[in-house]
């Protein structure tokens, strides 16, 4: 099949599919998100949606409730993986079972550093010195030329200790969620401009997802793709 371009978002919903055991939270917007972006998934008569990807055709009945579950899941899993699809993406990509490379998926209460080669099941876990947020500012202040256009009132230490921990010479992956001065991603990303442009230039990826719903092992399955592709 031809290869298909997996933005973030559509491969931690890739990764969570195929994950075991099947988690509760893969919404059903998300799928047909990936479905559609896949190929063409067209509303039939009486519910549900005709799937095709190249050649394989799929019926997909809409679940109950706002998550795909169970049965559903376990058909759609099926036929994916006919349809040439992986964990990490198209089948037909490069390999991209193990490559070397930091994946780290943080907010404004904690970072999970997932160290390349390492232990995907035990990442590292760092906190700001106010992980409750009691202290920290995000907001825009004028002249303040020292955040970048006046992003402000971060607890720089946090991201410096994050960059600290990625000092070994390997591409990095970001995820967070967030837009614009709340992205602890996007401040990160900033920090390490100003401060380790080594480190920035290593960052390859910095994606934004709902990382409330995103486990250890989408994070690194949709991190190792990230990387696969960037290599």
């Amino acid at each position: 099949m031809t290869t298909t371009h997996l933005n973030g978002h559509h491969r931690v919903t890739l990764a969570g599919i195929f994950t075991h055991p099947a988690p509760h939270n893969i919404e059903w917007h998300d799928v047909l998100a990936l479905l559609n972006h896949l190929g063409t998934a067209t509303p039939r008569h009486g519910g549900g949606y005709d799937v095709e990807i190249g050649a394989d055709h799929f019926t997909l009945v809409r679940p109950h409730g706002h998550d795909v579950v169970d049965d559903e899941l376990r058909d759609l899993r099926k036929f994916l993986t006919h349809a040439g699809l992986s964990p990490g993406g198209v089948a037909s990509e490069p390999d991209i079972a193990r490559p070397d490379g930091w994946i780290v998926v943080v907010d404004h209460h904690q970072a999970r550093v997932f160290a390349p080669g390492g232990d995907h099941a035990a990442p590292l876990v760092i906190r700001p010195n106010d992980d409750d947020g009691s202290r920290r500012r995000v907001e825009h202040r004028q002249g303040n030329d020292d955040h970048d256009g006046g992003r402000a009132s971060e607890d720089d230490d946090y991201y410096r200790r994050i960059a600290a921990d990625l000092a070994a010479p390997h591409r990095v992956v970001v995820f967070s969620d967030g837009k614009g001065r709340s992205s602890a991603g996007e401040y990160l990303v900033d920090y390490a401009r100003r401060h380790d442009p080594a480190l920035a230039e290593r960052i390859v990826a910095d994606e934004k997802v709902d990382i409330s719903k995103l486990t250890d092992g989408e994070a690194v399955a949709a991190g190792l793709a990230l990387l696969g592709r960037s290599a």
